[in-house]
């Protein structure tokens, strides 16, 4: 029997595990590298991407995709925590929060002062380390999402991210006090300017981004910055150079989804809020700043236009053919990544599999061959998109997987209004990774889900994985992507 004083050790190994890997996971081809403290200041060591990134997740993603290797999701979890977090999940709800809020507060995030040392062509170089010698016949670049994970996948080809995320332990706030974390968190983002001015030749832009909806344990420990490009990184351009075959594509993913955000400087940014069931204006309205607005590139799934704009001079420099897809919305790419599936030779076309934010596995549509639908968030909006894309449609086989959210937010939609949709659409619905008596706030949804990812590639593997051919991408693109903008150009 677990006696109170056993758990409550266990809690506590389960705490420490847990915040020493999301302060200091591994470096090499896997999970983000997060320098620790003394390392960073003593070797100039740059922080790496934040292990729970959307961007460094779909970079991951794609690299499982063409090598067949990694944890998925996991990595950004250490091997211990699993202890920690099925403990957490026999609790109530609300001591589940508070024991992430204890582990987020004592572990997570790079120290403040390696912002110093930040060199963003070393944070890039990081995103080409994970991918074979190749060649390829095609790589994506620009807005990261699920999305762009599904096509690299299909296309056999390196995702290379526009953004990545760095996560900074600063002293903690309430969550619902956006202006005191923007506070805390400037000289932070004066030692990232100073850095982008001595380090790097490499332009870029910083947005330090607040949610106080979605990431409400994170905005109340951390500040979180998220480096956007305006022009290639070397190691981008050498490697698209010395991998990429003669006549290869770059399929630029061009997301022009718009956002407000409060300039503070030059090539300074703090946005408050983000995609979900909550509008720009309501975020406004309940946490003003009092700074210039402007209405830019949404930080986490938009792609900056000088960087755009790189991509298509290098291409013609290059010779490269370019495949520029200019969307609004990062939902309009998952509907095109799911047509890009139901045009490879063996998909089950009448089967789908829904994921979520960063529970996705791409290497699991491609080798099982049932088409994946990502769903950019758990929320509201995400729900009436789906009815969208589900109305006039019947399927024999329905997966859902849903990231859980932990505190739950108030535009999560309610697992049974999921449940129900699906439904209506299909003969039979599954779960993935989704607990009905303990979603949404399931500290061991990431395990879960992994594990059920594994045992479809086990039990459903076909011979062959799908893939997606150039021509029948351009053709989609031309078909379906309404609103896209395709470029093609060769020297």
């Amino acid at each position: 029997m677990l006696t109170r004083r056993a758990f409550l050790r266990a809690l506590g190994l389960g705490v420490g595990a847990l915040g020493l890997l999301l302060h200091k996971p591994k470096p090499g081809a896997g999970a983000p590298f997060i320098a620790g403290p003394g390392r960073a200041r003593a070797e100039g060591v740059t922080p790496g991407p934040a292990a729970f990134d959307s961007g460094a997740r779909a970079v991951r993603e794609a690299a499982e995709a063409l090598t067949g290797r990694g944890r998925g999701v996991l990595e950004a979890y250490p091997p211990g925590s699993v202890l920690f977090l099925g403990l957490l999940s026999l609790l109530p709800e609300p001591w589940r929060v508070a024991g992430l809020d204890w582990g987020i507060a004592v572990g997570a995030g790079a120290p403040t002062a390696s912002a110093s040392s930040v060199d963003a062509e070393a944070l890039f170089a990081w995103c080409v380390r994970q991918y074979p010698t190749g060649p390829y016949s095609a790589a994506v670049i620009g807005a990261p999402s699920g999305a762009a994970a599904h096509l690299a996948a299909l296309l056999r080809a390196p995702l290379l991210t526009s953004s990545l995320l760095l996560a900074f332990r600063r002293p903690s706030t309430p969550p619902d006090d956006v202006a005191e974390a923007q506070k805390r968190a400037e000289p932070l983002l004066e030692a990232l300017t100073q850095a982008r001015e001595r380090i790097s030749a490499l332009p870029f832009e910083l947005v330090h981004h607040v949610d106080p909806v979605h990431d409400r344990l994170l905005v109340k420990h951390l500040a979180l910055v998220r480096l956007k490009l305006h022009a290639l990184p070397e190691a981008y351009s050498r490697f698209i150079r010395e991998r990429l075959e003669p006549g290869g594509a770059l399929v630029l993913l061009n997301c022009a989804y718009p956002w407000p955000q409060y300039r503070l400087g030059d090539g300074v940014y703090v946005q408050v809020g983000g995609l979900g069931g909550v509008s720009p204006a309501e975020y406004k309205k309940r946490w003003p700043l009092p700074y210039p607005l402007e209405v830019r590139r949404e930080s986490e799934w938009g792609c900056p236009e000088p960087f755009a704009e790189s991509v298509r001079a290098f291409a013609a420099r290059e010779g490269f053919e370019l495949l520029e897809i200019r969307l609004d919305h990062p939902w309009a790419y998952s509907r095109l990544a799911y047509r890009a599936y139901l045009a490879c030779e063996g998909v089950r076309d009448r089967w789908v599999f829904l994921d979520c934010f960063t529970h996705q596995n791409p290497r699991t549509n491609v080798r099982t061959g049932i088409p994946g639908l990502w769903l950019p968030f758990n929320t509201i909006d995400a729900l009436e998109q789906a009815g969208a894309f589900l109305r006039g449609k019947r399927f024999e086989r329905i997966y859902l997987a849903l990231v859980p959210a932990i505190p739950p937010a108030p535009d999560t939609a309610p697992l049974e209004r999921w449940r129900a949709l699906l439904a209506e659409h299909g003969e039979a619905v599954r779960l993935v990774g989704v607990s009905p008596g303990r979603y949404p706030a399931d500290p061991l949804a990431p395990f879960c889900f992994m594990a059920d990812v594994k045992g479809l590639r086990r039990r459903l593997a076909r011979e062959k994985p799908l893939t997606l051919e150039r021509p029948a991408l351009r053709k989609l693109v031309k078909a379906v992507a309404g609103g896209a903008e395709v470029r093609y150009g060769q020297r």
